[in-house]
């Protein structure tokens, strides 16, 4: 653009004003200053080309001046760049109702405010166009015919330079648009995209979910929802809005999605990496084999065990391995929660719903659109909300806290506790109703003393994840005297009690070797033979090189041991040394034991 654009800064501090107007003059544009709201509205003239805004204001916020701007027919059509901290979806898609073009976050980047900048004034020159060709309806045919193709070139101009993703599909969920980000996305080209749907891109379990989804934008619903799919080979994160296009009288044309690439904004837990035979327990590989199974179903799945036992790990491999696994894991700790705030966090609210509730909130159960949410502690619910938490897993429909209009959300809900929940059926803590609609598929987490055999190898993992926490190059090493005090130890508390008893050691530790002293053991010498049925082996670390190798080491040499104990017989053996036959089968043939 030829000339100096005129930019209306509204935002309540001064040294951000002073910084803005100073951007904006090297830039190359002029700038009008307002302290507050309404100074900002009144500055608006025919002249104003943009509107720099703040989020948090005394008196007048910025949603609200937004939505004042776009109610007035003199400035409806200028373009408005929130400038905010807020990374809510929630606070996003509030912004976007009330009429903002986009957003830029603090602290201000130079290069970012120029690019939005030029893009949305190109945008507004380019609506400005159509404006002045609708003024001039006196103009022959082909003056009239060549001014709309000139306001296409620059709406298509703005539309191809977006680095957000955008694209329109009619009513029959085929794509008739796609803007170049959205193909560099998809890896392919225009022509082999329009006219077909998802199924082309993503195959057809993400078209299927996708096809579900989008009939509801057809029916009128505004969806924010999180996918991940694949790009060249590796996993990426995309935050989508798809709202319906209407057509001049209203009438519902088909869908605009536009969305966002966060993945390396978006913290994504890698998915446990187990199998069911990756763990000796048989109580461990027979619960695995349950997971697997009912992952390929929709099925509500409940989780019962004690507290620390990993149902909340389980569920979220379950997650993994599941036909939703592109899609979000969410969990909630019902128990964590005051009882009037739970509704709140699971369904969401409207806008002066209660005290406090100053706009609309999306809850868990929205955000889980596409994926699972997991609700811990489900024995902890409220009476008076069970009844609202059945009606949606029938009818997967619910409304917002203080709503008049009913949200469908496709999300599967998976539960857990610690409680026996037929006794709490029976003592009237908990609807018989909902414990029947819970009990669809229940699995039983073992504790870890249902599962001995797995201590090693879970202090290995346990003590990968806390080094990486902790930032360690390496990870420790556990002395076998340590090792055999944490197994003859009771464990109440679990897998969650075992982790603690490891932080608390590595932090104590030299960070290269843990020691039973760490653990808050007494030291002890390696175990002795006491008579002739007893077992024993040791390793030393500095010999077997690191923790995973000495104790597969030992494993070896107990196997060994107890063979050559019972004279060759796998059954004697297996029996000396307090496992199964299978389970000992199974360690010969992993350690390559020889009878």
């Amino acid at each position: 653009m030829d000339e100096r654009s005129r930019i209306l800064v509204v935002d309540d501090e001064e040294r951000n004003r002073e910084l803005l107007q100073a951007i904006l003059e090297s830039l190359g544009h002029d700038s009008e200053l307002a302290d507050s709201g309404a100074a900002g509205l009144a500055k608006l003239d025919a002249g104003i080309d943009l509107v720099l805004l703040d989020v948090l204001m005394p008196g007048m916020d910025g949603f609200e001046v937004a939505r004042q701007i776009r109610a007035s027919s003199a400035y409806y059509d200028v373009p408005i760049i929130m400038v905010t901290v807020l990374d809510s979806k929630s606070d996003r898609l509030r912004a976007v109702q009330a009429g903002v073009n986009d957003f830029v976050s603090k602290p201000i980047d130079k290069l970012e405010l120029k690019v939005r900048i030029a893009s949305l004034l190109q945008m507004k020159e380019a609506q400005d166009a159509v404006k002045r060709h609708r003024a001039n309806l006196e103009e022959t045919v082909e003056r009239r015919t060549a001014e709309l193709l000139e306001s296409e070139t620059r709406f298509r101009t703005v539309f191809e330079a977006a680095h957000d993703f955008i694209f329109l599909k009619d009513l029959n969920l085929r794509y008739t648009h796609l803007n170049p980000a959205m193909l560099r996305l998809a890896d392919r080209e225009q022509s082999d995209v329009i006219g077909n749907n998802d199924e082309i891109l993503y195959g057809p379990e993400y078209a299927r979910q996708v096809r579900d989804l989008e009939s509801r934008v057809l029916k009128g619903q505004t969806i924010e929802s999180e996918h991940i799919v694949s790009y060249r080979g590796l996993p990426r994160t995309l935050n989508l809005v798809r709202f319906p296009l209407r057509g001049p009288t209203g009438e519902i044309i088909g869908i605009c999605g536009i969305g966002r690439d966060t993945t390396e904004r978006t913290r994504i837990e890698a998915a446990p990496k187990v199998e069911a035979g990756h763990y000796p327990s048989k109580a461990m590989r027979d619960t695995l084999r349950q997971v697997h199974l009912v992952a390929q179903s929709d099925s509500t799945v409940l989780f019962l065990g004690e507290s620390g036992s990993g149902k909340d790990y389980l569920a979220r491999y379950l997650h993994e391995q599941s036909k939703r696994a592109g899609g979000p894991f969410l969990s909630i700790n019902c128990a964590a929660l005051a009882s009037e705030l739970v509704e709140s966090e699971l369904f969401g609210h409207e806008a002066g719903a209660f005290t406090g509730a100053q706009g609309r909130k999306r809850g868990l159960v929205e955000l889980a659109e596409g994926g699972t949410l997991l609700l811990n502690e489900i024995g902890d619910v409220p009476l008076r909300l069970q009844s609202k938490l059945l009606t949606f897993l029938d009818t997967a429909e619910f409304m917002r806290v203080g709503g008049e209009k009913s949200v469908s959300v496709n999300a599967r809900i998976m539960a857990a506790t610690n409680r026996e929940l037929k006794k709490e059926v029976e003592n009237g803590n908990f609807r018989a109703d909902l414990f029947h609609r819970l009990n669809v598929f229940t699995i039983q987490v073992p504790s870890l003393r249902e599962r001995r055999e797995d201590l090693p190898l879970l202090v290995q993992e346990l003590l990968e994840s806390l080094a990486r926490r902790m930032g360690l190059s390496h990870v420790p090493t556990v002395e076998l005297n340590a090792i055999e005090a944490l197994a003859i130890r009771g464990w109440s508390g679990n897998v969650r009690e075992l982790r603690n008893f490891l932080e608390r050691g590595l932090i104590l530790s030299d960070k290269n070797r843990i020691t039973a002293l760490d653990l808050g053991f007494p030291e002890q010498g390696p175990v002795q033979a006491t008579d002739g049925n007893d077992i024993s082996v040791f390793v030393r670390l500095s010999e077997a090189g690191s923790f995973h190798e000495a104790v597969s080491e030992a494993k070896r040499r107990l196997l060994e041991e107890g063979l050559r104990h019972s004279r060759g017989s796998i059954k004697k053996a297996a029996e000396l040394l307090r496992i199964s036959r299978d389970s000992f089968v199974h360690h010969m043939r992993t350690l390559g034991v020889r009878k």
